[in-house]
């Protein structure tokens, strides 16, 4: 993004805010923080429209580590801590009601700006290479893009095509009574490009630069045997009637430089998406640390971006996503439920009561509230066994 549209977005926000569109305005402002992360004014103007007294600590703090003297941000963490309103309504409509709202106020980790394990959400220092909580490494080598492109699968599918040309020269080299070496050397070749097309589909770096190799070596050699005709003399050619001898031996012969072409060609294709699908095979060093997922606008995205952290054992980093989905859409008690769940995960037990109590008062079908009911009875068991 750049500076100029984060400026927009930021000018457009500060007047959503003014005309009463606090909508409107958290989603600009949203975008402002996510482009610009040391954008003051952003995370000034933000703490005005989001909904839960946590996510206003937040904003405010964040103003605060960028600059100490903002007398407005201290003005009004002052005022949160006092009574739990940083700031006043932004319209003078009354507002929906909020859901999430935090009782009690936390001293834990989740209110401090410090960095946290991603996993655990354990406190850790930029000289960790392993949490301190959980011990597992902090920076880990990961794929530069998650999903395979295209051309990766194209150059899989080329490969496999290339196996498949071998498996048509075993068969010809067996009707016309060709050596037995070169019926073995075909079929190795096949199984050699099965199996990398195979690790190729799991990325496997060696397994580029050998598919690459072989693929080098299938081209040369299949050009030189184009150039050759193909040894046929255990065909008997000259007992067969001469009309018939005629059509059978340039049939032969042209068969197996049908082969060869298709081999040559596959090859190259599968070559020229080699170069294309190197950076499928870039890996890059990342550091688990706990943060929002950037470039995300709507609740759903949050809510998605951390169901596949949850999944991947990063339950610190989907905590706060599912804290901006919340901040987003604070109505949604699927929301509520996944970042209670989340806290509870943790070991912060009295978040999670906190979030699944605020959710079972929304709720109005009666197996909802049944369900919440069960959970929290659940959590409250799990922090009375850490107790004891």
């Amino acid at each position: 993004m750049t500076k100029i549209e984060v400026e927009r977005w930021l000018q457009d926000g500060i007047t959503a805010v003014k005309e009463g569109q606090p909508e409107k305005a958290r989603l600009l402002l949203l975008k402002v923080v996510d482009a610009a992360e040391d954008n003051e004014s952003g995370w000034l103007w933000l703490s005005r429209v989001v909904e839960e007294d946590a996510d206003k600590r937040t904003c405010l703090e964040n103003v605060l580590a960028l600059n100490p003297e903002n007398a407005a941000a201290r003005r009004l963490l002052i005022s949160l801590d006092n009574d739990g309103t940083a700031v006043a309504p932004v319209t003078a409509v009354a507002p929906p009601q909020i859901v999430y709202q935090q009782h009690e106020q936390f001293d834990d980790v989740w209110s401090r700006n410090v960095p946290l394990c991603g996993y655990c959400a354990a406190q850790i220092t930029p000289d960790d290479t392993r949490c301190p909580g959980c011990h597992r490494h902090l920076v880990v080598q990961l794929y530069r893009y998650a999903n395979p492109s295209s051309s990766l699968v194209l150059y899989w599918f080329t490969v496999t095509a290339v196996a498949v040309t071998y498996a048509a020269q075993i068969g010809y080299s067996a009707v016309t009574l060709q050596t037995p070496l070169t019926v073995i050397t075909g079929a190795l070749m096949m199984v050699l490009l099965l199996v990398t097309a195979v690790c190729l589909n799991f990325r496997l770096y060696w397994a580029n630069i050998l598919a690459i190799m072989v693929l080098i070596l299938i081209m040369i050699a299949g050009i030189a045997q184009l150039l050759i005709d193909p040894d046929l003399s255990a065909i008997a050619f000259d007992r067969l009637d001469v009309a018939i001898q005629g059509i059978v031996e340039p049939v032969t012969r042209g068969t197996w430089k049908i082969i060869k072409g298709l081999q040559v060609a596959m090859a190259a294709l599968a070559l020229l998406f080699a170069l294309r699908a190197v950076p499928d095979f870039d890996r890059v060093r990342f550091r688990q640390e706990a943060a929002v997922t950037k470039g995300l606008r709507q609740a759903s995205e949050y809510h998605g971006a951390a169901q596949r952290m949850a999944k991947g054992g990063l339950w610190a980093t989907a905590v706060l996503d599912w804290q901006r989905t919340v901040a987003l859409e604070p109505t949604r008690i699927t929301y509520q439920r996944a970042l209670g769940e989340a806290y509870a995960r943790l070991g912060f037990y009295a978040r999670s009561l906190d979030v699944l109590q605020a959710a079972q008062r929304l709720a109005s079908h009666p197996d909802t509230q049944a369900e919440i009911t069960r959970l929290i009875q659940t959590v409250q068991q799990q922090a009375q066994q850490t107790k004891g």
